[in-house]
């Protein structure tokens, strides 16, 4: 019965060894999932500054070109201006 017991008793530890390394095996992979899911969290804040970024350089490009825009057609009715003025002074 001793025999029994003990042997029953090893089998328990190694059982219970077997399956507190099991335990320890998925803490280490759900640490690497949590390690991952952060870097993946840090990125997408970097992808959404950046777009911000393009958002805003958009924006300063499309105000630039109404500006370019305004002054050509103001540089046009110059040159209109000043066509007329020349034509007035031709013999």
């Amino acid at each position: 019965i001793v025999t029994t017991v003990a042997t029953a008793i090893e089998e328990q530890s190694a059982t219970t060894q077997e399956i507190s390394n099991n335990v320890s095996q998925a803490a280490e992979g759900v640490q690497e999932v949590n390690e991952n899911v952060n870097q993946t969290s840090a990125v997408a804040g970097e992808v959404t500054r950046d777009i911000s970024d393009v958002s805003q350089a958009a924006s300063e490009m499309n105000t630039g070109s109404t500006q370019v825009d305004e002054s050509a057609r103001e540089l046009s009715e110059l040159a209109e201006t000043l066509t007329q003025m020349v034509q007035q002074f031709k013999i």
